[in-house]
């Protein structure tokens, strides 16, 4: 959800999505990101020795888009702004604060924008 998030942005800088970011140890972040590349939601993570894991050139693909909205039951026509709050208010909701505070610094972003 936070490439997700960091996607609806006009310019996005995925290497803002970090281990630290989303409330993750260095090495959960990595296998997390190369499962969601094997399950075809995410591609372009770039991998050093150990357990370091580079954002930088992460894209959601549209398998991945279409996931996020339809778990989070966003609609595909909501503008980005519209879908950043939606994910920001489940992930309140959920209890994943983490998550929710990069979705509320990603809305004040696209705001300053």
């Amino acid at each position: 959800m936070a490439f997700y998030t960091e996607y609806q942005k006009d310019l996005p800088n995925m290497g803002e999505v970090t281990a630290e970011a989303v409330g993750m140890s260095q090495n959960k972040f990595a296998m997390a990101i190369k499962k969601l590349e094997n399950e075809g939601l995410l591609t372009g993570g770039k991998y050093a020795k150990g357990d370091s894991v580079f954002t930088d050139f992460v894209m959601v693909t549209n398998y991945g888009l279409a996931y996020v909205e339809e778990k989070l039951e966003i609609q595909p026509t909501m503008s980005a702004g519209e879908k950043t709050k939606e994910v920001t208010k489940k992930a309140g909701l959920w209890g994943y604060n983490e998550l929710k505070d990069f979705a509320v610094k990603v809305t004040a972003e696209m705001l300053k924008g």
